[in-house]
């Protein structure tokens, strides 16, 4: 088990996201640079010390930290996101997830991407001086879960299994593969 939470599995599975989430978004504004932005989305981010510190979150912390560098690489998703709209932006969040699970197939390269694509929209809300969409946005991502993945990151052991997943040396196969599914769904979004 990650971090020792009261609660079932479900819960355990659920926070543990959360704090997943909230580290990776943490991770990209860091590689941005700019202390001010920093500094705020620490503040609205709440991520506690202890919660961070965990060994095996900060395992998987690494691994989705290696997987963000790769799709921050891939230009043509940077292009495709940078079009994408914050207005109406829950209906812009859920048609593109709802996308990315459209044929129904889990697996941890699209949560990635669902994760990625939920820091790049908190990127933008940070940048358009909408800070308070922040915690709205991993609200959004985290039910999302919760309604259409939990199950299915349960039958893979929890988060645990992003690991035994992502610690072989496919990893950067998987980030091609993330960027491909993110990139068709904002596709089939912008044409819908």
């Amino acid at each position: 088990m990650l971090l020792s939470l009261p609660g079932s599995r479900s819960d355990q599975i659920l926070q543990t996201g959360t704090v997943l989430l909230k580290g990776f978004i943490r991770d990209r504004v860091q590689c941005c640079g700019d202390s001010g932005r920093i500094d705020a989305t620490m503040a609205e981010l709440g991520v506690s010390e202890s919660e961070a510190c965990d060994p095996k979150t900060k395992q998987l912390s690494d691994c989705l930290r290696r997987i963000g560098d790769e799709l921050d690489g891939n230009m043509e998703l940077q292009r495709m996101i940078e079009q994408v709209q914050m207005y109406p932006p829950k209906e812009v969040f859920f048609r593109v997830a709802a996308e990315m699970f459209s044929d129904g197939t889990f697996n941890w390269g699209r949560v990635v991407a669902l994760f990625y694509f939920a820091c790049k929209l908190v990127l933008k809300a940070i940048c358009t001086k909408l800070p308070e969409l922040i915690r709205t946005i991993i609200s959004w991502t985290m039910e999302y879960i919760q309604n259409h993945v939990l199950s299915w990151i349960q039958a893979q052991g929890g988060w645990e299994g992003l690991l035994s997943y992502f610690g072989t040396p496919t990893w950067q196969t998987i980030a091609v593969f993330a960027a491909g599914v993110l990139t068709a769904s904002l596709t089939f979004w912008k044409m819908s």
